[in-house]
């Protein structure tokens, strides 16, 4: 029994000596020397330096050019010069839709663009172009407006002055194709 409370007295002594030692040994402090030696000369600095200055010039040339041809892509008149499909809505009850399509159907420059009009609701999200018409109430003003349907851009506005929907409809069609062509960078035949 005596040797058992030997045991037992001595034993968080040895621990503790263990982990004295263990931490003494982490403790050694390391000196490291390092001595760098330069494999170029000043001049192939200096060259390296003005290639890369040339070369971040060239990328911000390209990233400008690529900025301006983006955006010329998206101006509302290349859209509209690059429109190939039309739907055609009214919001008014004084012009029916179909009234412009036959407007526009009877214009020669519809057929030389290859221009197509769709005419169904459904079939709507295959137009490029949204034209819609409408006509203030208590006026005789029909407005139009034309709009690009995958981005919402607006492309161009006008208005005609006209006594119904019948006689509207060739004037709105005349202006609707001098946008395009003006947009196209066309002249108007005479």
């Amino acid at each position: 029994m005596n040797f058992t409370r030997t045991i037992r007295a001595f034993a968080p002594l040895g621990i503790l000596a263990a982990a004295i030692g263990v931490s003494s040994g982490q403790t050694a402090e390391q000196t490291v020397n390092v001595r760098m030696i330069s494999t170029t000369t000043a001049e192939e600095r200096v060259a390296n330096e003005v290639k890369e200055k040339e070369l971040r010039k060239a990328a911000e040339d390209k990233k400008a050019a690529e900025d301006a041809a983006r955006i010329a892509a998206t101006s509302p008149r290349a859209r509209l010069s690059q429109a190939r499909i039309i739907y055609i809505t009214s919001s008014t009850d004084y012009f029916e839709t179909v009234q412009l399509q036959n407007a526009l159907l009877k214009r020669s420059e519809i057929d030389t663009w290859q221009m197509a009009i769709v005419d169904d609701y459904n079939k709507s999200s295959a137009a490029d172009i949204e034209v819609n018409i409408d006509r203030p109430l208590f006026t005789f003003t029909f407005t139009y407006k034309l709009t690009d349907r995958k981005t919402g851009m607006l492309l161009a506005t006008g208005k005609v002055n006209a006594w119904d929907g019948n006689a509207a409809a060739p004037m709105l069609a005349e202006r609707i194709v001098d946008e395009i062509r003006k947009a196209r960078g066309e002249t108007k035949k005479k």
